[in-house]
């Protein structure tokens, strides 16, 4: 019996297939299912949008989203255009040997986890002299900081730890663009003149406007997900103060600790949609720059 070629296909994909409905579309619409109930994990009373209404007037929810934009402008701040001067010094490099030995010391702390950056960062940014950070500060000087335990520095300082330990990603991403700009648009402006700054300017940050949009967008959607550094640096309540109290740790409080998953999951879904609109309006704003 003769078998379609597509049959044949479909059948390589069908595992595949499987693990996506099961994992990722099933997961997403039965969230969506207990976010109408309130729901204690085992049976849920039909709720409607009353999960929904409790988010909107939570004023908890609201310091949370502020916290968690405060941070992620922070860190896109930071983060991104660091990474991205790196980069341009590290492909301007001509040596391959030397090219290659500074892209494996800055992606060497990616390959930390999470947890051990916080914990490696709490000894560092300790709040009093015995700091490492602290007591190279007093030598100009500088009284002790409170950094992650001073509520008007700990956000500064989660996203000093979180841009050192995301710097060589960002960096290996913004390198595998400038790679793709065209050597002869350097030598035609080299001979026209164009210094290597200007160069910069009006070659690699035109050209390298795709990458741009995909790091903003993920660095968007990565400080929505905030989670690990600020649970342990500052636990459930996003200590001191609540400074690190962000979105992710609201969703883990009512998931976790009250054991409302109705809520939870309304949560969840209400940051999806400030993501899908972020993302909307970071597509809308670099189209209009064409």
């Amino acid at each position: 019996m003769l078998v379609n070629k597509h049959t044949v296909g479909y059948l390589f994909l069908l595992p595949l297939i499987l693990g996506v409905v099961t994992f990722s579309l099933y997961p997403i619409g039965e969230a969506f299912r207990i976010s109408l109930y309130h729901h204690n994990g085992v049976r849920g009373i039909w709720a409607g949008f009353s999960n929904y209404e409790f988010i909107w007037y939570d004023k908890t929810f609201w310091r949370a989203l502020r916290n968690t934009i405060i941070m992620g402008v922070m860190g896109l701040g930071m983060g991104l255009p660091l990474s991205f001067i790196i980069a341009s010094l590290i492909n301007g490099i001509a040596a391959r040997r030397i090219s290659i030995l500074f892209k494996a010391i800055y992606f060497l702390p990616n390959v930390t986890s999470t947890v051990a950056a916080s914990i490696v960062f709490l000894l560092l940014l300790y709040p009093t002299e015995k700091g490492i950070a602290n007591s190279v500060l007093s030598w100009f000087g500088v009284a002790p900081l409170g950094w992650m335990a001073d509520p008007r520095l700990a956000q500064f300082s989660v996203i000093l730890m979180d841009t050192w330990h995301g710097l060589g990603y960002s960096v290996l991403i913004w390198l595998a663009g400038l790679q793709g700009i065209p050597r002869d648009l350097y030598e035609a402006a080299s001979v026209d003149g164009a210094k290597r700054m200007q160069q910069w300017f009006y070659i690699t940050i035109p050209g390298m406007k795709p990458v741009i949009f995909f790091m903003v967008v993920m660095g968007t959607i990565n400080a929505f997900k905030r989670f690990g550094d600020v649970f342990v640096i500052g636990g459930p309540d996003g200590n001191p103060g609540g400074s690190l109290f962000t979105l992710m740790l609201y969703v883990y409080r009512y998931g976790f600790y009250t054991y409302e998953f109705g809520k939870a999951a309304a949560a969840s879904y209400v940051i999806f949609i400030i993501i899908l609109l972020f993302t909307l309006f970071n597509f809308k704003a670099f189209q209009n720059k064409d």
